[in-house]
């Protein structure tokens, strides 16, 4: 068996138990939800590290590649915000969270070749992407939160100190990611900014999430959902549709 037929299932076999696991985590049955959880992120790795011996480099080079980055970021970021703030309710979304990448990744393609250029030769890569896809995968798990606030189905003052908790966690990274491609891109082109369309969509979307952190704090406090809606909205613009879209097709972006 080719290593890229090997892909498939495993994504949908991570993906099952990541589904499997929220349910029995949203049942309180929780041990056996961390073995189903702990099995998926197995798994999970397991198709990374497959990634990695088809294209022969660290695979984070495509669209396919980076959201099975992100699906294996969720549950130790659920580890440590059960042991720092006492989130461990927040598992089932977290568990769910993980799923979904993984299902879009089932239909992109597994094989293509894919080698870095001579701009991503960089000790900057991994971090400027790895603290994307962390910060990415808190805030799925805070917007998840804010509809399920918004459905009526959550304890209102519980849910609104978890997602504050989960964005002000997941600002440093993306931050470190806005702040890193400039230093990388300086380094790259001679130039820290380009207003290139993943940029300029990037500074959109921390900007949105500044506005709601302030909002947050000031009279304007119970209006700050409004950011935060739009927030994620730009952020899914930036890892989906400035990649997907010809029109925002960016050429500096162009490997990602």
């Amino acid at each position: 068996m080719a290593w890229p037929d090997l892909v498939n299932p495993l994504l949908i076999a991570a993906a099952a138990l990541y589904v499997v696991s929220g349910a029995l985590f949203a049942l309180k049955r929780t041990r056996v939800a961390q073995v189903a959880i702990g099995l998926g992120w197995g798994l999970n790795l397991a198709v990374f590290a497959v990634n990695a011996r088809i294209v022969g480099d660290i695979p984070m080079g495509n669209l396919y590649q980076v959201q099975v980055v992100l699906a294996l970021c969720f549950p130790p970021l659920l580890l440590m915000l059960a042991l720092r703030d006492r989130l461990g309710w927040t598992a089932p979304v977290f568990a769910v969270g993980s799923a979904l990448p993984l299902v879009g990744a089932l239909f992109m393609d597994k094989q293509a070749a894919w080698r870095r250029m001579p701009a991503l030769q960089s000790g900057w890569f991994v971090p400027h992407v790895l603290s994307y896809m962390i910060g990415y995968a808190l805030c799925t798990v805070a917007f998840i939160l804010l509809i399920r606030l918004w459905l009526g189905r959550a304890r209102r003052t519980e849910y609104r100190r978890a997602i504050h908790q989960v964005l002000r966690t997941a600002f440093p990274f993306m931050t470190f990611g806005l702040l890193s491609g400039a230093l990388w891109a300086e380094a790259a082109w001679g130039r820290y900014w380009s207003w290139d369309a993943k940029e300029v969509w990037s500074l959109i979307t921390w900007g949105l999430y500044a506005i709601y952190f302030h909002m947050r704090a000031s009279p304007w406090r119970r209006w700050a959902d409004l950011p935060h809606l739009l927030a994620y909205l730009a952020l899914l613009t930036t890892f989906f549709l400035v990649n997907l879209l010809p029109r925002l097709g960016s050429l500096l972006h162009s490997y990602a």
